[in-house]
Formats: C-alpha cells, sequence, structure tokens
C-alpha cells in the first residue's frame, strides 16, 4: 500500500516560497553590510599582531581593509612599502641578505629597541631580515569575528526569508 503524505498551508508556506524569491534583492545588502564591519574589526586585529614588531607605525598605520561589491569579499591587508618592497610582505616573510642595506635606518630602528647598530646592520647585509609571520595569527584571532559574522548573515537570511522584511542586524 503506499503512502500519501498531504500539506496545508494556510497561506504560510506560499509567503516563505514568495520571500525566497526575493532573497536575491536583499542577499546583497545583507553582505554589503557584514563583510565592511568585518574587515574593519580584522584591521584592528591585524594592526595588534604586528604590534610586537613596531618601529615606526607606518606598517600597522597602513594597513586597510577593501569590500569588493562584485566579488562580495573583504581583503585586510598593510599597503607601506620599504623602498621599492612590500612592508607586510618584508615582515611575514623575511628577506634574504641585502647586501647594500642602509645603515642610518636600520641604525634608527636598533636604537629605538636598544640595541647596537652595526650587529643588526650587519646581519640584515648577511642573512637577511628575520620572518615575523603575522597573517596566519591574525585569521586564528579573528576566527571569532569570522563566526560571528557568518552567524549574523544567516540569521538575516532566515529572517527575510521568514517574515520578508529584508532586515539586516547590527
Amino acid at each position: 500500500m503506499p503512502i500519501s503524505i498531504t500539506v496545508k498551508s494556510d497561506g504560510v508556506l506560499e509567503q516563505v516560497r514568495a520571500n525566497l524569491d526575493k532573497l536575491p534583492q536583499w542577499y546583497p545588502a545583507i553582505i554589503r553590510t557584514h563583510l565592511p564591519r568585518l574587515g574593519e574589526r580584522i584591521v584592528e586585529v591585524m594592526r595588534s599582531t604586528v604590534e610586537p614588531n613596531r618601529y615606526t607605525g607606518g606598517l600597522s598605520d597602513s594597513i586597510t581593509s577593501e569590500y569588493d561589491d562584485g566579488e562580495q569579499s573583504v581583503a585586510i591587508f598593510p599597503t607601506v612599502e620599504r623602498g621599492q618592497y612590500d612592508g607586510g610582505l618584508i615582515l611575514e616573510l623575511g628577506t634574504r641578505p641585502i647586501p647594500n642595506a642602509p645603515y642610518a635606518p636600520i641604525a634608527a630602528w636598533a636604537d629605538f629597541r636598544g640595541l647596537p647598530a652595526f650587529p643588526v646592520w650587519w646581519k640584515i647585509r648577511v642573512e637577511g631580515v628575520t620572518a615575523h609571520p603575522f597573517l596566519q595569527a591574525t585569521l586564528e584571532a579573528s576566527e571569532s569575528l569570522i563566526d560571528e559574522t557568518g552567524r549574523r548573515i544567516v540569521t538575516d537570511m532566515a529572517d527575510s526569508v521568514l517574515t520578508g522584511a529584508g532586515k539586516v542586524s547590527l
């Protein structure tokens, strides 16, 4: 004997279906609200992550976030340059030996740290700059912010589907 299931609705399911059809209109606004805010919050996390390696504050001050509406993505990164090189990459990856390393900025950095300048300058010329990875640490320290943002996005989407409000929580 075949089993039959019948679902009767008082209009609620039809309204949910209509709201689902409108989700593409609401979804970009939901993302546009939450991802840029997430980027701003992770900028602060990254700044605190690079803080132990602070010298002038140029690297920390250059950290920014950019939201791409077309891709619906946010990128967080430092923009400072050290000469012709990316300051963030230098901190993250270190360098090979820099035979023509300038003495004055290295001496200023060493003085800021209370270190003798010549050995620091010589190490950079002979061995390079030591890597101080900060990207993975920033990501790990941002996990709860990312999770929270994901929950807010899903909650706003579910609320929009159930109520038709297209509401965005802050």
